[in-house]
């Protein structure tokens, strides 16, 4: 589910997460799926990170080299 999403896209809904989880507003009810679901886009960031890391590196080795 995540994989298909943007970069951006996941930063902004972990960020609407992270805003409905720290209000007063938020359903108790709710707030274990939310932290779950936040948890799960912060590994999918993660991970995207770490393959564009190993991409850019790649590409400065062949450049240099």
């Amino acid at each position: 589910m995540t994989e298909k999403l943007t970069y951006s896209q996941m930063l902004t809904e972990l960020q609407e997460i992270v805003d409905s989880v720290s209000r007063d507003d938020c359903p108790v009810d709710e707030l274990e799926e939310r932290v779950q679901k936040a948890g799960t886009l912060i590994k999918a960031l993660r991970e995207r990170l770490k393959k564009t890391e190993a991409s850019v590196s790649e590409m400065l080795v062949e450049i240099e080299g």
